[in-house]
């Protein structure tokens, strides 16, 4: 997505089944998403049992991780292989864990940036 379509989408609501759908493809746990995204798991419950979209920062957070793990499964060719790269220091983000990076939409811009680079082969 563009970012002009990410903030539109973000201004009308994500439907709290991306989240449950991104807790499949990813593999981590929904705490760990939730972490990422900055909420607690009771605070992602409650918007279920509320029926409740995800907004704004936290539907952009949503929608950026959901377009990593897109990219990721596509560079690496499985979620699994692309867990693992994300788990482990990364020469291309100076030696940073790129997992740690997730907690902001920087930090997913970067380990976005670097995926592309892994991906054409540009391992400086």
């Amino acid at each position: 997505m563009n970012p002009y379509q990410v903030i539109d989408t973000a201004e009308k609501g994500i439907p709290i089944k991306m989240f449950d759908k991104l807790v499949s493809q990813s593999g981590y746990s929904k705490a760990a998403l939730a972490d990422f995204i900055g909420l607690d798991v009771r605070t992602i419950s409650n918007y279920k049992n509320k029926n409740k979209d995800f907004k704004k920062t936290d539907a952009e957070h949503l929608l950026k991780l959901k377009d990593l793990f897109d990219k990721g499964t596509e560079v690496f060719g499985n979620n699994q292989e692309f867990a693992s790269w994300l788990s482990k220091p990364s020469y291309g983000l100076e030696g940073r864990i790129p997992e740690k990076l997730l907690n902001y939409i920087s930090g997913i811009e970067l380990v976005s940036r670097e995926l592309i680079r892994i991906e054409y082969g540009d391992f400086s």
